[in-house]
């Protein structure tokens, strides 16, 4: 299983015209020890809050909200927790996630 990540850009006009595109995407192949199905996600979210702090500071436009997704509950919950009540891998990605993406959504 691969932890996969993509950057979409929505924008809204002042006509109510709406455009989406892909900016950027990034993927890495799971490593070779068994990890959780969890695990993973939580580390494809890290993927995902590390390439918008990249590539923000590249697009030239004021971003109203930065809205991040995912869909597993579990990666969700570990991230609404303070990193320091977990054990050390959850932990270290949490703060990590935390710090990245403290002003979005």
């Amino acid at each position: 299983m691969a932890r996969r990540a993509g950057v979409y850009m929505h924008c809204v006009r002042e006509d109510g015209t709406t455009t989406t595109k892909l900016i950027g995407s990034k993927s890495r192949v799971a490593p070779i020890n068994v990890i959780s199905i969890p695990r993973l996600e939580l580390s494809a979210y890290l993927l995902l809050a590390q390439l918008v702090e990249k590539i923000r500071p590249s697009l030239q436009v004021h971003l109203a909200k930065v809205i991040l997704h995912t869909n597993s509950t579990i990666a969700i919950a570990w991230i609404n927790t303070p990193a320091d009540q977990q054990k050390t891998f959850i932990g270290n990605r949490v703060f990590k996630i935390q710090t990245l993406t403290e002003n979005f959504e």
